[in-house]
Formats: C-alpha cells, sequence, structure tokens
C-alpha cells in the first residue's frame, strides 16, 4: 500500500505516532528496525524528517506500511487536531 507523504509532516508527533502504531502490533520500533537491518538512530531521523533524501523518504514509508498505516493515519489525525485545539487554547 503507498502511503499519501504528503499527509504526514515528519517531526516529533509522526514519531511517537509511529512507535505507538508498533507498540499497538505487540512489537516495537526498535525490533522493527533491527529486522530492518537499520539503526535506531537512523530511523528516528527519517520519522523527524532529518534525513529526507530517498532513502530515508524511502525508510518511513517503510515504517508507515509495517505499522499499520491506517492505524498511523488515524492516531496522526487526532494528534494534530489535539494540538490544535491547544494552540487555539493559548491564542484564545
Amino acid at each position: 500500500m503507498a502511503v499519501k507523504n504528503k499527509m504526514f509532516q515528519p517531526g516529533k508527533i509522526l514519531h511517537e505516532v509511529i512507535v505507538g502504531a508498533f507498540r499497538a502490533q505487540g512489537t516495537s520500533f526498535a525490533e522493527w528496525c533491527r529486522k530492518e537491518g537499520v539503526k535506531v538512530n537512523t530511523a528516528s531521523l527519517a520519522t523527524y524528517g532529518q534525513a529526507g533524501g530517498d532513502r530515508g523518504r524511502q525508510m518511513l514509508e517503510r515504517m508507515i506500511n509495517d505499522a499499520n498505516p491506517d492505524v498511523v493515519e488515524a492516531a496522526y489525525r487526532r494528534r494534530m487536531i489535539e494540538e490544535a485545539a491547544q494552540l487555539q487554547e493559548v491564542a484564545g
């Protein structure tokens, strides 16, 4: 399943959502990295958008697909709505 990469803004929220999606499957971000032969730090850089080249984007897409893109999308949307609400409170 191809991920709509434009939907997700790399950063702390996306990283936490991906980590949580792996946990929900009974595994972990670190376990995914081990299976893929990727250092945890390298994978984290991809989720935070600091490895934005082709390899970083491909890794991020694989992570999202393996973490379950429907779960990642739902959790990401919820978190973004929560963040927007908090910003409204501060501005309000």
